[in-house]
């Protein structure tokens, strides 16, 4: 049970980072890509998503070294969820 709970902590922070790797691209296509410069409000929902991801990795990273991979599971659905909240927020 253990070794499962290690395995689903260890993929959800994964899933956490690619969310941030993502989150932080999406800042420099609509920087670059876009045929009007990107504004601060056309980056501020990325970049607070950005900043909850960085955030709780570092929680996820500072909780799986005491092997608490259950709270670890929890902070990552926390994450999911408030990024989809971020996005209803802001109609993106």
């Amino acid at each position: 049970m253990a070794s499962k709970q290690v395995k689903i902590s260890r993929i959800s922070f994964v899933i956490v980072f690619v969310a941030l790797i993502r989150l932080l691209s999406e800042c420099f296509r609509l920087n670059y890509l876009a045929k009007e410069p990107a504004t601060f409000t056309t980056l501020e929902p990325y970049l607070v998503g950005a900043l909850i991801c960085a955030v709780t990795c570092l929680a996820m990273t500072v909780f799986s070294f005491y092997v608490k991979s259950t709270i670890v599971i929890g902070i990552a659905i926390f994450t999911i969820i408030v990024l989809v909240f971020i996005k209803i927020k802001y109609s993106i």
